[in-house]
């Protein structure tokens, strides 16, 4: 397959999975940029301290195979990274020419690792670098994040919205300092989100075809192997991307108005649909080429939007049955499957979440067979006890958040999600309702006891 273009990924949130990803697009040499919240730590008299160090510099331990891995840091240097927003007084960085002219470039390739409830608020300091043939990968907990970025963004053109693929990850990573620490192997899954799943009622003649990307392997009729649910990458027949750059006058200071801006108010619009089709196209094979040359590394897979769909639902069931019950518990995974009464209080949150999916537009888009195989009430069951199982000394994620003094859970994006499906669906929610209004109860309760601890 040939390669006319190496595309920059920009990677919003360096944390543990985001930078897992950069370590492993330097490995392939596909170039990446973070953005940073913070400056750069100021050097000291005698040279001590590189002034970049903690920004330039990524350190990367594999703790996944004692036994045949090494331990010993692996380091990356000269690490690419802008500001994703003024970090000293914005007035003076508007008129800085080097921040002026950097905060214009468009971004093409968009990874967002951030939490949930932090990814509207990040990608408003760079939505005017978004174009409407971007590629936003989100590769995050929870689902709804895609549709509060539109209605936050003022996106309710599909033919402004940019490309989303939706990525699903089981690495454990984490990340002290500028090092990370990969502590446990997993999977990626990715799939670009289909416009009948994200709510459009007809295909769009701006928006790729994926059958034209994604070409699943014919199987016979007796074959019984999964191999056909995993497409593999076909290459558009227009392989160069023209790009069409923001309007620049480098007289006038940069100034971004962030909320129901079109897009024609930050660039040149493209000629035509074709055109822009063109783009998209080009832009999402590009995205999707090279999250494919980390298969072997990463265990990923390219799926079909259904599949992934179907995964992601499984997912956060999963999430919003053992998340809400390990937080207000402040248990691990182990005692979680071993309590009895901690294990029925899943299940009866399974039971609810199911009934919910089974009447939810979402549901009913998928296939027979995913329904069935996937999201029956006993797979559930079956996939979220082999999980925690299987993490009996590790905690959930809100549960870690919350240990670490976060001011905000992602519960609105698991069960808040299925109240939202329930009252689309006209089906009561109670158990969802009563968690997730609990857990928000437990973490204003610990906002409470540190704001008294300071006053």
């Amino acid at each position: 397959m040939s390669r006319t273009i190496a595309p920059r990924f920009h990677i919003l949130g360096p944390g543990g999975i985001g930078s897992l990803f950069a370590y492993h697009f330097h490995l392939k040499h596909i170039p990446f940029t973070f953005f940073q919240r913070k400056a750069p730590p100021l050097t000291n008299n005698n040279g001590s301290l590189d002034p970049l160090d903690s920004l330039s510099t990524l350190k990367y331990m594999d703790l996944t195979n004692l036994e045949k891995n090494s331990v010993e840091p692996r380091t990356i240097h000269n690490i690419a990274w802008e500001p994703l927003y003024p970090i000293i007084d914005k007035e003076l960085f508007r008129l800085d020419p080097v921040y002026n002219q950097l905060s214009r470039q468009p971004i093409h390739q968009l990874l967002v690792t951030t939490k949930t409830y932090q990814t509207v608020d990040a990608i408003s300091k760079i939505r005017h670098r978004i174009r409407p043939w971007t590629t936003i990968v989100l590769m995050q907990n929870g689902m709804g994040v895609r549709e509060e970025i539109c209605e936050s963004m003022g996106w309710t053109d599909p033919r402004e919205q940019p490309n989303f693929v939706q990525g699903i990850i089981s690495h454990g990573a984490q990340k002290t300092g500028n090092t990370i620490v990969h502590t446990g192997q997993g999977d990626v899954w990715l799939a670009p989100i289909d416009p009948v799943f994200a709510g459009f009622s007809v295909k769009q003649a701006t928006i790729p075809s994926f059958d034209s990307l994604l070409k699943v392997p014919l199987s016979s009729p007796n074959d019984s192997s999964t191999d056909n649910l995993f497409p593999s990458l076909t290459e558009p027949s227009k392989a160069i991307l023209s790009t069409p750059y923001p309007r620049n006058n480098p007289d006038l200071p940069f100034t971004a108005p962030f909320s129901n801006t079109n897009f024609s108010a930050f660039y040149e619009p493209v000629a035509s649909d074709e055109h822009l089709l063109t783009l998209r196209t080009r832009s999402l094979f590009e995205t999707l080429y090279s999250f494919n040359q980390l298969s072997a590394d990463m265990n990923l897979k390219l799926l079909m939007p259904a599949h992934l769909l179907t995964l992601q639902l499984s997912k956060l069931a999963v999430n919003a049955s053992v998340n809400p019950i390990g937080t207000l518990l402040e248990a691990q995974n182990g005692v979680l499957y071993e309590n009895p009464e901690a294990s029925q209080a899943i299940r009866d949150l399974l039971t609810e979440c199911q009934r919910i999916l089974v009447h939810s537009v979402e549901y009913k888009a998928l296939p027979e067979k995913f329904q069935k195989e996937m999201l029956s009430l006993d797979a559930l069951i079956k996939t979220t006890f082999s999980i925690l199982k299987a993490s009996a000394p590790n905690r959930c994620s809100t549960l870690q958040d919350y240990l670490r003094g976060s001011a905000i859970s992602e519960i609105d994006y698991m069960n808040g999600y299925f109240i939202k499906m329930a009252e689309r669906s006209n089906v009561d929610a109670p158990l969802n309702r009563m968690v997730t209004e609990k857990v928000k109860e437990k973490f204003a309760m610990a906002r409470k006891t540190e704001n008294r601890a300071i006053a």
